[in-house]
């Protein structure tokens, strides 16, 4: 790949114009990103195999081994032990609808014992730190009968099941048995179940919080959580969904709970045939779920919980059951994991636990008297699956393994990157004496990306690798990798395709500056829209350095149609609410649902923030309130100005902002006589900043020749003008 090299054409910084050529991302080597105070990549939280160490579908120990150890690969989630062990208990004799903890502990015995002889396995035990076990709906009682015609009583009886299930089935590794698992997801999607299960959603709320508070009395260090919703379509029936579902189980459980955990899934409703119909998680719909549950944890319940984000990636509900496997179903997924996971990894400090959902080969799903397991998500599949091969010829890797391949260097610190185009997610980490940059595109068309890495000019270039993860022409995925022994400036990455730069140095890289990142939420949440009828807002307690960015996260649910672009006030500045949003546009779902991510000065916020909203019409809601701040310890520059604001009323009793004379050499008077001042040039970066003299003189000598922008803040008002420096 040739060098390629990209004008960067700049508008008005006053004015919040800019034209570009292309897409840009910048990447700001030196400064560390912390999200309140996290900014390492945990592989145990993420590099996550939805399998357990012992699982006995593997070809052997040593494939099993390889993969664990040679893709750097951790134990995720077990929805079956569980399950089984609660099939096989027996009642206690004196206590009707209990399960016989004398029965289970001797079951327990053998359970630890074979996996104390399963010696090989045991070097994996590090691989487990953050395993999660789940038990399945039919567990929620609700009169059915084990194997041993035990029914259990109810909650709480279920509950004792649990308890010494996990207090009993477990050691501490070797020889003493299995290690305990970190988590218990309590039931695996159980509301789309409550029907059959002839509860109601509350019901099973209720029982998560006897399962939860009996279970931390014998295993406090277990992490209980749910309610491992399957579809969180917040929007349907008018947001009833979100009322009956979510609100409704932190209001009766969240207090009790660990941690929140949920899928997440692209899904092809008419069938992988008919693509056109996908509806997307990833993007806006995924910021807009996950805002409006944190939102309503904060007012609630005084904290955001951490998540689990149990399962994600790709679902056809239009698809056959048992439907032939297909190569490029496994590109949908691949596409799915990396879109979203991009947006997990901006929530480090709160995602404890993401695991992309495919199964090793599933072999329990496959039909009776199917020829072979058309189950969707697998790491292997048998050689016959496609045309051309030899009938059951063994078994092979699918494509998934790509996911593991593509992910397997990666380590590090997180710093700081911005990409001009929302649909274009950009994270990096620094690890000793190399940088990892990722760039994952969400539009539907190839991208051309211009690199714009800083902080590195006394660094020594000794290799650079680029991974290119993406689908060829019949969607059959492909992972290319290529090697550079100098910087390239520019790559193309295909559509809804993801990269990976590996830049190997001579020297150490050093972190020498921050960016401190953290997340604020409005004093309320989900309200009514109606057409000019002003909506108010408080964020409370701010904190603020001198240098820094943020933005407003404004989660809507509206019908198509209608305006996503409020008229916005902050501190009395209007600022511009952008057209253009996170992901695809959403006309595929039966109303939008996302978040429009407003880039806002840091310099209007103050410690107490007003944030003022007027739509043009009526219908739909506000969802969800966020204000993202970011606090550098230093000024950084962006490619694209990140925000502008533009004072609708100078400050009482004066006219508008005035600067004589314009063009200037030396100095000029300004008609303020009080507040503060900023000098910027085109690019966005500080020249000068501080008081006004009282005669409103101001020296601007010292500046180069060029185009200024001169921000006044005052008590009432921030007020911007241009100026050209002679």
């Amino acid at each position: 790949m040739q060098k390629r090299y990209t004008l960067m054409l700049l508008g008005s910084v006053c004015l919040g114009l800019q034209t570009q050529a292309q897409d840009t991302v910048d990447v700001n080597v030196h400064v560390k990103h912390a999200v309140n105070g996290y900014a390492d990549f945990d592989r145990s939280r993420h590099i996550i195999f939805h399998e357990d160490i012992d699982g006995n579908e593997w070809e052997s120990d040593q494939q099993k081994i390889d993969l664990y150890e040679g893709y750097d690969v951790y134990a995720g989630r077990n929805n079956g032990g569980i399950v089984w062990e609660w099939n096989n208990t027996k009642e206690d004799p004196n206590k009707a609808g209990w399960p016989s903890v004398d029965y289970m502990s001797e079951r327990a015995v053998n359970t630890k014992n074979g996996y104390a002889n399963k010696t090989k396995i045991h070097s994996l035990e590090h691989r487990y730190s953050n395993m999660m076990i789940g038990g399945q709906e039919h567990m929620y009682p609700h009169g059915q009968a084990t194997r041993n015609d035990l029914v259990y009583a109810g909650h709480e009886a279920t509950a004792e099941f649990y308890t010494h299930y996990l207090d009993k089935f477990f050691g501490t590794g070797g020889s003493t048995g299995k290690v305990k698992p970190r988590f218990l997801e309590v039931l695996n999607e159980p509301f789309v179940k409550a029907n059959k299960l002839n509860t109601t959603r509350t019901e099973i709320a209720r029982f998560h919080n006897v399962v939860a508070q009996r279970v931390k009395e014998l295993n406090p260090e277990v992490m209980v959580g749910g309610y491992s919703a399957a579809h969180p379509m917040f929007e349907a029936s008018d947001f009833n969904h979100w009322r009956n579902n979510w609100k409704m189980f932190i209001d009766v459980a969240g207090e009790n709970m660990d941690f929140f955990s949920f899928h997440l899934y692209d899904n092809a409703p008419e069938g992988v045939d008919q693509m056109e119909a996908m509806t997307y998680r990833s993007g806006s719909n995924m910021q807009a779920i996950m805002d409006m549950i944190n939102h309503y944890s904060y007012l609630r319940l005084g904290e955001t919980k951490p998540w689990s984000v149990s399962e994600y990636g790709f679902l056809c509900s239009g698809c056959e059951d048992n439907s032939p496997y297909l190569e490029r179903e496994d590109w949908y997924n691949l596409r799915s994991f990396n879109s979203m996971f991009m947006q997990i990894l901006e929530r480090q400090d709160q995602i404890v636990h993401s695991i992309p959902f495919f199964l090793l080969k599933a072999n329990w799903a496959k039909p009776a008297g199917a020829e072979y397991n058309g189950y969707q998500a697998r790491l292997m599949r048998e050689l016959g699956e496609l045309p051309g091969e030899p009938a059951h010829g063994g078994y092979i890797y699918t494509h998934l393994l790509k996911f593991f391949q593509f992910w397997v260097e990666l380590n590090g610190t997180r710093i700081d990157t911005y990409a001009t185009d929302p649909d274009v997610q950009v994270d990096g980490y620094v690890d000793g004496k190399n940088l990892f940059v990722l760039i994952n595109t969400l539009e539907h068309a190839d991208t051309d990306v211009v690199l714009n890495l800083q902080g590195i000019s006394d660094k020594t270039l000794q290799k650079l690798t680029v991974k290119h993860l993406y689908a060829d022409a019949n969607e059959v995925p492909v992972l290319d990798t290529t090697y550079y022994t100098e910087a390239i400036d520019q790559l193309t990455i295909k559509n809804q395709a993801t990269a990976l730069l590996k830049y190997e140095f001579a020297e150490e890289v050093t972190l020498t500056e921050e960016n401190n990142e953290t997340t604020y939420f409005a004093d309320q949440y989900f309200q009514p829209i109606s057409a000019n009828a002003k909506q108010t807002y408080v964020f409370s307690n701010v904190q603020l350095t001198e240098h820094g960015e943020a933005i407003l996260r404004l989660g809507l649910g509206r019908d198509h149609g209608q305006s996503l672009k409020p008229t916005l006030l902050i501190n009395g500045a209007k600022v511009e609410v952008p057209d253009d949003w996170r992901g695809f546009d959403q006309k595929t779902r039966d109303r939008f649902f996302g978040v429009i991510e407003v880039p806002v000065p840091h310099d209007v916020l103050k410690a107490e923030n007003t944030v003022e909203l007027t739509f043009p019409d009526n219908g739909g809601h506000l969802t969800s309130l966020a204000l993202q701040v970011f606090n550098f310890s230093t000024e950084i520059a962006r490619s694209k100005k990140v925000a502008t604001a533009e004072v609708l009323n100078a400050p009482a009793g004066m006219g508008k902002l005035q600067v004589a004379p314009n063009p200037v050499h030396d100095s000029f008077v300004i008609n303020r006589s009080e507040g503060t001042f900023r000098i910027l040039d085109m690019s966005g970066k500080t020249y000068g900043q501080g008081q006004f003299a009282t005669n409103g003189k101001l020296d601007v000598a010292h500046l180069p020749q060029g185009v200024y922008c001169l921000q006044v803040h005052s008590a009432t008002a921030v007020e911007n003008i241009r100026f050209i420096k002679q």
